[in-house]
């Protein structure tokens, strides 16, 4: 057994009797060790004295060479038992005397005296060498040797009587250990015995006795403090315990009442879900019911406009244009309300390109002069040199710019607008900043803060004198902050408004998915095999007013058009015929127009035939990448489509129309426009 594992008791013990044998051990063996070393010493010195004596009464004898005389001065060392041998030396260092004791083996003498007197220990013998003279005559030399019996058996002696002391004593200590012990064990005992009941019965309100006041007590004081404060905390603990599971019930009766309402969260989200794809199912379907007769309004007042202009009646021309301008109108407020329900819902995506910023401004600020002097304004615009090239959709910047020149020619009259517009660097980035200032009636700070909320205007009476619904700065907006960049406006009641945007001149973002409309069928038109004609185009529309407005149109303009309102038919008039260019619909019967022209352009014949996508889908992400060379919004710009059509006209107007069709794919792709 280890002796860290023992008993309080017998560590005590063990530690006294311990300590005091090592004590006494010391302690008997430093007085052997004095008691042979002084004895030795005496026992050097006797031998010495004797040597002295033997040689003072050898003196004569050896002086006269009276050896019997000498023999018998040695014989007299008869009396000392512990002398094994006595010799006399003459001068020469021949033996003259000698003396043996009796009864033992005759000892070996030393082959040399040394030159001086003295002693010396060899083996188990005293050796002593002494010099005798006569009247300072030296006459011979002297050699004592004793055995060392007298310091052998005082030491065995002695070492007795040192071991029966150390017996006695250790049994004394032994004794006394046993007894003293208990005055540091008991109350340690004593204290294990409490600890033992307040573990095993968890019972806190026992002490411990506390028996003096010594180190051991003030560990007892510290223990008996420890289960005071255990005591007291256990009773908190139970009282918390008590309140914890009160609460642990109320938590559970509360998790379950939030489980409660999860589910009924989870069902109103299921419902918003379901609401919100009624919301985009109905907001595709009103955008072809409402688009739809809205592009044969304009288009069919267009027509009526050129009609009334041959006919001489320019009286009627402004009535005309009057429902132009309402078409026009309600269509861009329809274009407002599905992008900010695009924007809602996360299905807005960037187009992301490269373009020249100079120019780009250029084309929509000449585009713009017909606005500006509506109300007898001026433009300014100021452009800093070598704005370079821009990446972002080109398409959202122009419609930004637009919205914020049109709320400042709107709110101004016989003033001046001015934009100016240059790079700078913030933050180690490039920026590109656009500020479009007015001389207009400005906006008051209180009216500043409901500029870019939907369907808000900065005062009501505003909204009654200047109209609009609110849409264009929201919009405006929002495309900036999907770009990265920010608008912020400056101005003063009555001083105009400086409004401010900051774009990255790299745009970094990815394009959403869109929503794809649901599709509205109707019958399939029945068409006359056409023969191929050069200059044909086929238009694949389900809008019989569409078809006819678009085969009025662009019959004028020296196109022949073959027209059809089913895909498939589609598909196989133009293998039939090869037009040189084909104007495709989205929302078509059967097969949908995007379906159309993944089979055209995998069809080897088809795939260099150039594709216009005319449609009221507004696909922002299709029209990136659904690889069609063009794509205009109904109701279309028709000017701009027959623009687009003359250049692949005229870009082969020597070539076949099978050569026409390889090289119209190389176009620019066409970007919508909103005016």
């Amino acid at each position: 057994m280890k002796f860290q594992n023992l008993s309080i008791k017998r560590k005590l013990m063990l530690i006294t009797m311990l300590t005091s044998t090592m004590a006494l051990v010391l302690f008997s063996a430093s007085f052997l060790v004095y008691d042979l070393i002084s004895f030795r010493h005496f026992l050097t010195e006797d031998l010495a004295t004797q040597a002295q004596i033997i040689g003072y009464h050898s003196a004569a004898a050896m002086a006269f060479k009276d050896q019997a005389a000498a023999t018998e001065t040695l014989a007299a060392l008869k009396a000392k038992e512990d002398i094994t041998v006595a010799v006399l030396y003459s001068p020469d260092g021949m033996i003259f005397a000698r003396y043996d004791r009796a009864n033992v083996n005759k000892p070996s003498l030393p082959n040399g005296l040394p030159a001086v007197d003295g002693f010396r220990f060899n083996a188990r013998f005293l050796e002593v060498f002494h010099s005798i003279s006569l009247n300072g005559e030296p006459s011979g030399r002297l050699f004592l040797q004793s055995d060392m019996s007298q310091w052998n058996s005082r030491a065995k002696r002695y070492a007795s009587l040192l071991l029966m002391f150390m017996l006695g004593s250790d049994l004394l200590a032994l004794l006394v250990a046993s007894n003293l012990q208990n005055l540091i064990s008991r109350p340690i005992l004593r204290l294990e015995d409490t600890m033992r009941m307040v573990s095993t019965k968890r019972n806190y309100e026992v002490r411990a006795l506390k028996f003096y006041d010594d180190e051991i007590g003030r560990l007892i004081d510290g223990f008996n403090t420890m289960l005071s404060e255990i005591q007291q905390r256990d009773a908190a603990l139970q009282g918390a315990n008590y309140e914890l599971q009160s609460r642990t019930q109320e938590l559970e009766d509360e998790v379950a009442h939030r489980k409660q309402t999860q589910e009924e969260l989870l069902a109103a989200k299921r419902a918003a879900e379901n609401a919100s794809r009624a919301k985009s199912a109905f907001l595709a379907n009103m955008s072809h019911e409402l688009r739809t007769p809205l592009n044969a309004i304009i288009g069919y007042s267009e027509m009526i406009e050129e009609e009334v202009r041959d006919s001489g009646r320019i009286e009627k021309i402004e009535d005309v244009q009057k429902i132009q301008s309402a078409g026009k109108h309600l269509s861009a407020l329809i274009n407002d309300v599905l992008d900010l329900s695009k924007i809602e819902a996360g299905k807005m995506g960037l187009h992301l390109e490269n373009f020249e910023l100079a120019s780009m401004i250029q084309d929509m600020v000449s585009t713009f002069q017909s606005t500006v002097a509506k109300n007898d304004n001026t433009l300014e615009l100021h452009l800093a040199p070598e704005l370079g090239e821009m990446h972002a959709d080109i398409t959202k910047v122009r419609q930004i710019l637009f919205n914020l020149l049109s709320n400042a020619c709107k709110f101004t009259e016989h003033g001046t607008l001015s934009m100016g517009v240059d790079r700078i660097e913030a933050d180690g980035q490039q920026w590109i900043r656009f500020r479009v200032s007015d001389t207009g009636i400005g906006i008051s700070p209180g009216q500043q803060e409901n500029l870019f909320k939907e369907f808000s205007q900065a005062d009501v009476s505003i909204a009654r004198r200047y109209g609009g619904t609110g849409l264009g700065l929201a919009i405006s907006h929002r495309f900036a902050q999907m770009m990265g960049g920010h608008i912020s406006v400056e101005s003063e009641q009555g001083k105009g408004s400086v409004f401010t945007l900051h774009l990255p001149a790299l745009v970094a973002a990815e394009a959403s998915g869109p929503v794809k409309p649901k599709q509205i069928s109707e019958p399939a038109a029945t068409v006359p095999e056409p023969k191929p004609q050069a200059k044909t185009i086929l238009m694949i529309d389900d809008d019989p007013a569409e078809r006819e407005l678009m085969h009025r149109y662009l019959t004028k303009s020296g196109f022949n058009i073959v027209s059809v309102a089913d895909g498939e038919e589609g598909i196989r008039f133009a293998r039939r015929i090869r037009p040189i260019v084909i104007t495709l619909d989205v929302l078509l019967p059967g097969i949908d127009g995007w379906e159309v022209l993944r089979r055209l352009k995998a069809d080897p014949e088809l795939a260099e035939i150039p594709v216009i996508v005319v449609t009221i889908v507004d696909d922002e992400l299709k029209r990136a990448d659904c690889g069609a060379s063009g794509y205009l919004i109904k109701p279309v710009d028709r000017d701009l489509l027959v623009k687009q059509i003359e250049q692949y006209c005229g870009a082969h107007s020597t070539a076949s129309v099978e050569e026409v069709g390889k090289n119209s794919s190389r176009s620019p792709v066409l970007q919508p426009t909103r005016n």
